[in-house]
């Protein structure tokens, strides 16, 4: 993210944050990719939960790209061993508004690409960030 840096009167530097459209967009993306998720659960749930967010953790909608891990971590406290099913469907739902090129081991047989050993829903985020801010990737 670029930053430009202003002199001030005492001569304190001023940083002023300058968005990156890339980041805006995937943050967009993946807000976009929760929200289908959790709306699959039905809306009074998907409400619950960003209220839950909210209110309990400090945690608006809006900034948890930001805090991803954190995010995770709660979900796996309201929906135990159902947030990994959750999860799974939070990264189908973002890979089918970015188009990546990401080497993901994949398992053999029926098994979906995305039952992936040791990859979790906080690093897959990372990565596909990483690629579509660095590549420029386009969108569906």
């Amino acid at each position: 993210m670029a930053s430009s840096v202003v002199e001030s009167q005492e001569s304190e530097r001023i940083y002023i944050k300058v968005e990156d459209p890339n980041k805006e967009q995937f943050d967009d993306f993946l807000i976009q990719a929760i929200d289908e998720a959790l709306a699959s659960l039905g809306e009074p749930v998907k409400n619950t939960v960003y209220q839950h967010l909210e209110v309990d953790f400090n945690i608006p909608k809006n900034e948890i790209p930001e805090k991803i891990g954190e995010f995770s971590s709660i979900m796996h406290k309201i929906f135990g061993l159902g947030a990994c099913r959750l999860e799974r469907k939070f990264m189908k739902n973002l890979n089918s508004k970015v188009q990546a090129d990401i080497d993901w081991p994949e398992c053999e047989g029926s098994l979906s690409k995305w039952i992936v050993s040791e990859v979790s829903f906080e690093k897959y985020v990372i990565k596909i960030r990483k690629s579509y801010e660095t590549q420029g990737l386009k969108t569906l």
